[in-house]
């Protein structure tokens, strides 16, 4: 149960994640700079009270996900505040079901033993068809088809992060000293990533580009998005490590919508793009927690 609980918070936070844009309406890239840089640099000197890390294998994980977070976090920002958080929140949905079947690819001793397990298996995939269904209802209408298509890279990048950051949160046997490494390297990568993005795009001089980063407006929404990202990756971590397969944790992130429309809802603002397909999600959501907690034996 407490994968439960990291993932509901981790569906929480990024709840406020895409709000952040929806409102001020920043560059992604920039946006991403501070995320990635701004947490990079408050967790470094955590390093000093831990264990190097001297495994390759673990410092490619942790390159390639700061990669997959720049690809992330700067079409969620952009989606935030092009399309609005709600919609944007419902789109990444389909990343349950491509992390589900990429991590029973590369698990297939654990598939196979849940194959086994017959009517556990059609159960799951059962509710899997339900989320595909209620996002192939969500995205009919052209507005969303549009958001889709932006989101792809985002939505598969999502993927790639749970599995990896899975991987990450199992290597040795401190979660600690996991998250530290996550939260100062992949992050990192991820603004410097952004940092490129963005110099390739805009073009900036120095002045320009000190400007675009520092400003009032952006400095107190960078502080408050590493704020609730440290946060956010650290219960991500620790669902994932505790969860049998990364796509159930992906799941939780369904939660997401909620936090959203309801904050819209207190604001006053409009958040009416497939609603319902979105809530209906929620609902086989449930169905998975119920179905992995129980005694039905569900380990991948």
């Amino acid at each position: 149960m407490l994968w439960i609980i990291n993932g509901l918070i981790y569906g929480f936070f990024t709840a406020l994640y895409t709000l952040v844009n929806q409102r001020h309406k920043f560059n992604g890239y920039v946006l991403g700079i501070w995320r990635g840089f701004g947490i990079s640099l408050i967790f470094t000197p955590f390093l000093f009270f831990i264990p190097i890390q001297n495994n390759a294998y673990a410092w490619c994980l942790l390159i390639f996900q700061g990669l997959l977070i720049g690809i992330y976090d700067s079409h969620l920002f952009f989606a935030s505040a092009r399309f609005g958080a709600g919609a944007t929140s419902r789109m990444m949905a389909l990343s349950t079901l491509i992390t589900t079947f990429l991590w029973w690819i590369i698990t297939p001793e654990l598939f196979f033993r849940l194959l086994n397990n017959g009517n556990v298996f059609i159960t799951i995939i059962l509710v899997l068809f339900g989320f595909t269904f209620s996002y192939w209802y969500m995205i009919k209408t052209p507005l969303s088809r549009e958001i889709a298509e932006y989101m792809t890279p985002a939505i598969f990048s999502l993927a790639g992060m749970s599995i990896a950051t899975k991987e990450i949160a199992m290597l040795g046997q401190n979660v600690w000293n996991n998250i530290v490494y996550y939260l100062v390297v992949a992050t990192f990568v991820s603004g410097s990533y952004n940092m490129i993005m963005f110099l390739k795009h805009e073009k900036p001089d120095l002045k320009t580009f000190i400007k675009s980063v520092f400003n009032r407006d952006i400095v107190s929404v960078g502080f408050y998005i590493i704020s609730f990202s440290a946060a956010l990756i650290a219960a991500k971590t620790m669902a994932m490590r505790l969860a049998p397969n990364p796509g159930y944790v992906i799941a939780l992130v369904l939660t997401a919508p909620v936090f959203v429309y309801i904050l819209n809802k207190y604001n006053r603002i409009p958040d009416n793009i497939s609603v319902k397909a979105g809530f209906s999600m929620l609902f086989f959501l449930t169905l998975l927690m119920i179905l992995v907690n129980g005694n039905w034996d569900v380990i991948d």
